[in-house]
């Protein structure tokens, strides 16, 4: 007998989220076989969002944090491109990826510099008697 009271175990967010994302594509691709709608502008157009979903779901995997947040980035920029938000094209919008490698490069150095610091402190060793 399933009590609802029985503690269950946790949630295995990929198999979760590859089912979502299954679910998905097999509804767009029923909708277009059903003549439903547009389904080939919308996979033409959208498909950056999957790139985006896919980082969204490494953001929450320990270790992963920073290929989520790359997926984000370039799935984000190929969305605006092929949607040509702004007037972005490939050959104009080029430069966002520089600043995007940068911007990624920064935001990384002093955020795992910040946690091995803390880390660093909270076992009472300093950065001399590593090296010294």
């Amino acid at each position: 007998m399933n009590d609802m009271n029985t503690p269950r175990g946790p949630v295995d967010t990929d198999a979760l989220f590859w089912g979502i994302l299954l679910i998905s594509m097999g509804t767009i691709f029923m909708l277009e076989r059903l003549h439903i709608g547009d389904m080939r502008y919308v996979l033409r157009n959208y498909w950056p969002v999957f790139l985006i979903a896919i980082g969204v779901s490494k953001l929450f995997k320990p270790g992963r944090m920073w290929s989520g947040l790359w997926l984000i980035g370039i799935g984000g920029w190929l969305l605006a491109v092929t949607l040509n938000l702004y007037g972005l094209t490939y050959e104009s919008s080029w430069p966002l990826l520089l600043i995007l490698l940068g911007a990624g490069m920064v935001l990384r150095a002093v955020f795992e510099g910040t946690r091995r610091n803390r880390r660093d402190s909270s076992d009472g060793t300093t950065e001399e008697a590593r090296h010294g």
